[in-house]
């Protein structure tokens, strides 16, 4: 460890402005396991100094050493306050710093009118490198390489600094910031004889090469115009190769010009996810949202923040949704992609036209989006929740077991239960209110599902099996029929090859006797026998015609099963639900639809 003091008192001198010089240098020296940690301890009292002009400077010399595997390798800082009449002086020459928890660290806290050079030395493979609270010193960097260091290259915290000639940043990761990370009001200057290089860094989130916090005014100030600066093979989140630079003055000479860079969001828009988001593709507006309580508004929405050659690129940020009366709804992060935003608002008047309005928290952010939306009636099979906010399950629909998602418009129940709609003007529309339709909510033993299933009304026969379906699965579904000897559906099959079929048959069989004749062939001794043999020909045809005929005529069968399910002989043999009988009243349709024993109730609408 290497504890350097100044101790003056009651200096004393006849010239009007002196400059006394005290030298130390340290060539040639290795540091390890403590590293070298420079720390001012005491205060020179300069009460009694009679020469205000007479300047003071201490200069210490490090050149030809290394520092390595330390907690920090050069460690400068100050325990007390120094006092603004001496000038302490630190050169750092030719020096290699590798392998520490912390490379180098400037924290110039107390320190005033201090100087430090750091020139023709490398950092490399050190946990981050810092300079801090250094306002008021004059630190400076010349042909400096930065490599492999794995919490960001250099940070620059609340601090003046200058590069000078050369300068490498290669290799370095970090979080925000991957070769160079310029906060809290920090400002980098950049002489004229700087060169800049920023290759293959990454950061996690922001600026793989070189991040500026632009909310705290930190800056990058080049002293001279085209300054070189190569830049490139640099990854991160949002601003590949540079977050938070903007060309506004002198503008750098790009060796590959081709760079990745953004910077804090300035602007929102509404976006499209299957087009590529781009400022040109974005718009301010979008159409009416038309919702049910309890729905969750979804909006596409783009962030974006200028570039280091001033055009608008994609950025990410945190997006704030605000009602009619300024009130804070919802706040969510979304990267630097066109991104979905939801947000369910808490029920509200029906039928009233609302909006909201969308904008960035992002300093700087301006601009605000509005969208408006409107709150319909509940929809068949589901009643207003005064409790819950939303459309839940109506009085016709609730029961054990039965679920609703006003999101989804799903009902969910565990099985053998048919729940459907009965029309008397209008098919059932999801959408819309239909005052006139009701709900049969009732046990179904035969052929309903008798496991757990997820339905909607305008498409109840995802309840049924076998290919079964409309009201109570009574019937096939379009293009099915059923199947000979069996309650089961299949599928239907075209009836003109049906037709083409039986005729071949028949045709066949009358030339199989024919040939039998002709030929004088015996099949069996007996005119029984060939009795039999003519009779299964005739039999087979006819098996044929019957299941053309049930395929035909399907919906008689389905007639007889709903008599047979709810134990009632319909005499005149109509329908069990005919909706085509104009003459009758909707209660006269309801009672001839279902027994008295079947739970009907009208929606509320």
């Amino acid at each position: 460890m290497i504890m350097f003091t100044s101790a003056i008192q009651n200096l004393m001198l006849s010239y009007a402005s002196v400059i006394a010089f005290f030298l130390f240098s340290l060539p040639n020296h290795f540091f390890i396991n403590y590293g070298s940690y420079i720390d001012f301890q005491e205060i020179s009292k300069l009460n009694n100094c009679k020469y205000p002009d007479i300047q003071l400077t201490s200069t210490l010399v490090i050149e030809d050493s290394q520092f390595y595997y330390n907690l920090q390798g050069l460690y400068i800082t100050s325990d007390k306050y120094l006092a603004g009449t001496i000038k302490y002086h630190f050169i750092i020459r030719s020096c290699l710093i590798y392998g520490n928890n912390e490379g180098i660290l400037i924290d110039g806290t107390l320190l005033r009118s201090t100087q430090i050079d750091i020139i023709d030395t490398e950092l490399i493979g050190n946990g981050g490198n810092k300079i801090m609270n250094s306002l008021s010193n004059a630190i400076s960097l010349s042909n400096v390489i930065v490599a492999n260091s794995t919490s960001t290259g250099l940070t620059l915290k609340t601090s003046l600094v200058t590069f000078k000639n050369n300068f490498i940043f290669k290799n370095n990761s970090g979080v925000v910031g991957g070769g160079l990370a310029i906060n809290d009001s920090s400002i980098l200057t950049l002489t004229s004889s700087a060169n800049l290089e920023f290759i293959d860094n990454h950061a996690s989130y922001k600026g793989g090469g070189i991040y500026v916090e632009q909310s705290t005014q930190s800056d990058i100030i080049l002293m001279a115009p085209n300054i070189p600066l190569t830049i490139m093979n640099n990854t991160a989140a949002v601003g590949a190769d540079m977050y938070g630079c903007l060309g506004l003055n002198y503008q750098f000479n790009f060796t590959y010009p081709h760079i990745s860079s953004t910077g804090n969001a300035l602007v929102i828009c509404f976006c499209d996810p299957d087009i590529t988001a781009v400022y040109k593709n974005c718009s301010n507006n979008v159409s009416e949202q038309k919702i049910y309580a309890g729905q969750t508004l979804k909006n596409y929405v783009a962030l974006f923040g200028y570039s280091y050659f001033g055009s608008l690129t994609l950025t990410d940020g945190t997006v704030q949704v605000y009602n009619d009366t300024n009130f804070l709804l919802n706040q969510t992060y979304i990267p630097n992609t066109c991104s979905l935003i939801e947000y369910t608002p808490k029920l509200t008047q029906t039928g009233h036209r609302s909006y909201l309005k969308i904008t960035s928290s992002s300093q700087g952010m301006t601009q605000t989006i509005f969208f408006h939306f409107v709150v319909n009636e509940c929809p068949i099979g589901f009643s207003t929740s005064s409790s819950q906010g939303s459309c839940t399950c109506s009085q016709s629909v609730s029961r054990e077991n039965v679920t609703c998602d006003i999101n989804t418009l799903n009902i969910t129940h565990n099985g053998l239960l048919w729940i459907g709609t009965y029309h008397t003007s209008t098919p059932f529309n999801a959408n819309a209110t239909n005052p006139n339709a009701c709900i049969i909510n009732e046990d179904c033993l035969f052929y309903c599902s008798p496991n757990p299933v997820t339905f909607q009304l305008n498409y109840t026969d995802t309840q049924c099996v076998d290919n079964r379906g409309h009201r109570m699965c009574g019937s096939c579904t379009e293009k099915y029929s059923l199947l000979m000897g069996s309650n089961k559906c299949g599928q239907c099959h075209n009836n003109y090859t049906m037709i083409a079929w039986i005729a071949l048959f028949a045709v066949m069989g009358v030339l199989l006797v024919v040939l039998l004749i002709a030929l004088n062939l015996t099949v069996s001794v007996g005119t029984l026998n060939g009795l039999l043999f003519y009779a299964n020909i005739v039999n087979f045809i006819l098996i044929v015609v019957y299941h053309l005929y049930l395929q035909l005529s399907h919906m008689k069968c389905y007639d007889a099963l709903i008599k047979k399910l709810f134990k009632k002989q319909d005499k005149d043999d109509d329908p069990l639900l005919d909706v085509t009988e104009s003459h009758l009243t909707v209660d006269q349709q309801r009672r001839a639809m279902v027994p008295s024993s079947t739970d009907v109730r009208r929606c509320v609408s």
